[in-house]
């Protein structure tokens, strides 16, 4: 396991704490600017995933990508997040599942498309390859005893 581990075990709750407080402060003035770009949650979502993505990249700059999307896996089952499998390596494909954040919306029958991991594997895996990394994302894929997955299928291959 890497020395710099992504989130190291440790858990800051004060993000998710002030939350609800900072969405009510802020949402004032950030909705009609984002309404006035034309910029929905979706596409700030999806920001906001590559920002992160990049900065998890640089946390693990001395790691492969294999390496460091076996961090991710790490990550994604020690943080209970859900589950990350390599599908394919060429091209890479990951598959996302029991997914805690993202999973299915209950009573829809149908998962949302997460831009979040899509923007954080674009992020992530574009800071690695030096370029800007093709990301998309397949929904309502049935996995394992019938779960619902996501696959994230890329244009490089680890």
């Amino acid at each position: 396991m890497s020395s710099r581990a992504v989130g190291a075990g440790r858990r800051d709750d004060s993000f998710w704490r002030d939350f609800p407080e900072m969405t009510d402060y802020f949402s004032p003035g950030i909705v009609p600017i984002l309404a006035y770009l034309g910029l929905g949650s979706k596409e700030v979502m999806h920001e906001f995933g590559e920002m992160v993505g990049r900065n998890a990249a640089d946390k693990l700059s001395d790691e492969s990508a294999q390496e460091m999307l076996g961090e991710f896996c790490r990550l994604w089952d020690e943080a209970g997040i859900g589950k990350l499998a390599i599908e394919s390596r060429d091209p890479l494909v990951l598959e996302i599942s029991d997914c805690t954040v993202c999973g299915q919306l209950q009573g829809s029958g149908e998962m949302y498309e997460c831009a979040f991991h899509e923007g954080f594997f674009q992020g992530a895996l574009g800071a690695k390859a030096g370029r800007r990394v093709s990301v998309h994302q397949q929904t309502n894929h049935e996995g394992e005893s019938g779960t619902w997955c996501r696959r994230i299928v890329t244009d490089i291959a680890v």
